[in-house]
């Protein structure tokens, strides 16, 4: 026998999209004799064929073994492939713990103060049984929350008929006047959680964990009803901070969305509207940079402004809109200095403040309301065709397909006049080829304003914290031949 120690059996590490990949036995047994001959030259002349090639055949069956733990233990490291035991490490290191039974459960309903915040744990009764809400809530501004799944504080299965569970067992102070009820029967408990039950707990508690903020917050806020995708943008500031546009829904739901899912609520920005121009008139003029939304007698202030610093801190009424950027105040700034450059402009309407109450502590949660931007599109075209008539037809086809890409593009994000014509070509193509198209014109309008596209772009920009919104049904897109 080779009196040399061996080497150990280097196994190498594969992995492909199915995970750690175990060894084939003959690399295995060809890796055991190189091994053996690094340490010990000439072994084969010392000993019988027979003899080596029984030693190898055994060892290498074992290292087989032990390569196949080694694989299995490696990919059981997820929800989807954990044994018992593992399973149940990974379900306590993401905050699952496994359940010995499911306890009874019962959706109960909160009315009360607007803002105020149904924390998790908050305890109901019936006066027999104690639950406690699992996933917490929000006052909404109807003076109701949603539905909030409440557990039984205690194991075992019983009925809860409909409108009993009343009671609030947490002390709250007598003006948010809380109330609950349950609208629908509750769930009895049944028997200790099946694996693949806790499993599919376990992959949707990992789900949740992978995702950044602004996604999750973007998940959340898409949640609430009303809210439209489309409408959701949730946008890192320079020099820090985050501004949340978010339109559509409950302001308490989605504050509460926000709140739920953003670490620090000071980190929350709104929106800025800043002046670019301050005429020097009887009634002085001032540009915006963003849509103002003002109507006549609005009251507004201006501060930072440089050049002309009269203008700070002056209170100030709008006396007429000249359009979207530019309106008149009854200030006189004849005799000020010349505007230079910046100044902010208070208040900006698209912001929104609601305030949340997480007993004993009340916050202010700020978003942006996205502003509607009203479009209208005039389509000329022509084609190569004689005797072409099916116009009407293509008008009908065309008009729906160009509502439907303004109406599905994000909130600040620009519409594209090369996107444009290839929906309309695509929309009219099984009456017209594109090949004999000869003329697409297109005149956009937002807000009652014909724009133009960026020079040297297709791109129409619109104001970035707003969406632009066309009748679906096409009402707002004219077609003609011409």
């Amino acid at each position: 026998m080779p009196q040399n120690p061996l080497a150990p059996v280097i196994l190498p590490t594969v992995i492909t999209i199915a995970g750690l990949q175990p060894q084939s036995p003959v690399i295995i047994w060809q890796e055991l004799l190189a091994n053996v001959a690094a340490v010990n030259p000439g072994y084969t002349a010392n000993l019988p064929g027979g003899l080596i090639e029984d030693i190898s055949s055994t060892d290498v069956a074992a290292i087989v073994l032990c390569d196949n733990a080694r694989v299995e233990t490696v990919n059981s490291l997820t929800p989807y492939g954990a044994n018992a035991w593992l399973l149940n490490l990974l379900g306590v290191q993401m905050g699952v713990p496994l359940g010995l039974a499911t306890f009874t459960s019962v959706s109960v309903t909160f009315t009360g103060t607007p803002g105020f915040i149904v924390p998790i744990g908050f305890l109901v009764g019936d006066g027999t049984y104690q639950y406690a809400v699992q996933d917490g809530g929000i006052i909404g501004s109807n003076g109701q929350s949603a539905p909030l799944y409440c557990l039984a504080t205690q194991s075992g299965s019983w009925a809860v008929a409909p409108g009993t569970v009343t009671l609030t067992i947490n002390s709250t102070p007598s003006v948010y006047n809380l109330q609950c009820s349950n609208p629908l029967a509750g769930t009895p408990g049944i028997g200790p959680v099946t694996e693949s039950a806790y499993r599919a707990q376990c992959l949707q508690a990992q789900l949740a964990a992978s995702m950044g903020m602004p996604r999750y917050m973007s998940t959340l806020l898409q949640n609430v009803p009303g809210v439209q995708a489309r409408l959701v943008s949730v946008n890192q500031q320079v020099g820090g901070g985050w501004e949340v546009i978010c339109g559509g829904g409950d302001p308490y739901a989605m504050a509460y969305a926000i709140f739920s899912s953003i670490l620090d609520i000071s980190t929350l920005v709104g929106s800025t509207m800043q002046i670019t121009q301050i005429t020097n008139a009887a009634n002085a003029q001032i540009t915006t940079d963003l849509n103002h939304g003002y109507a006549i007698g609005q009251a507004c202030l201006a501060e930072g402004v440089e050049g002309m610093v009269q203008i700070n801190g002056v209170s100030m009424t709008v006396a007429s809109i000249v359009d979207e950027k530019n309106f008149t105040t009854n200030v006189n700034s004849s005799g000020f200095s010349a505007y230079t450059l910046g100044g902010v402009l208070t208040p900006n309407l698209r912001n929104s403040y609601v305030p949340i109450i997480n007993f004993p502590n009340v916050y202010q949660v700020v978003s942006v309301n996205p502003p509607e931007q009203a479009v209208t599109i005039g389509v000329t075209w022509n084609t190569s065709a004689t005797n072409f008539l099916n116009g009407p037809s293509l008008a009908t086809l065309g008009a729906p397909a160009i509502a439907a890409y303004v109406n599905n593009i994000t909130v600040g994000q620009p519409m594209n006049l090369f996107n444009l014509q290839q929906v309309f070509v695509n929309a009219v193509a099984d009456i017209l080829a594109p090949a004999l198209l000869t003329r697409m014109i297109f005149e956009v309008q937002i807000n009652n304003v014909t724009v133009s596209a960026e020079i040297g772009t297709g791109i129409i920009a619109g104001d970035p914290e707003s969406y632009f919104f066309t009748d679906a049904t096409g009402l707002g897109i004219t077609i003609t031949q011409g």
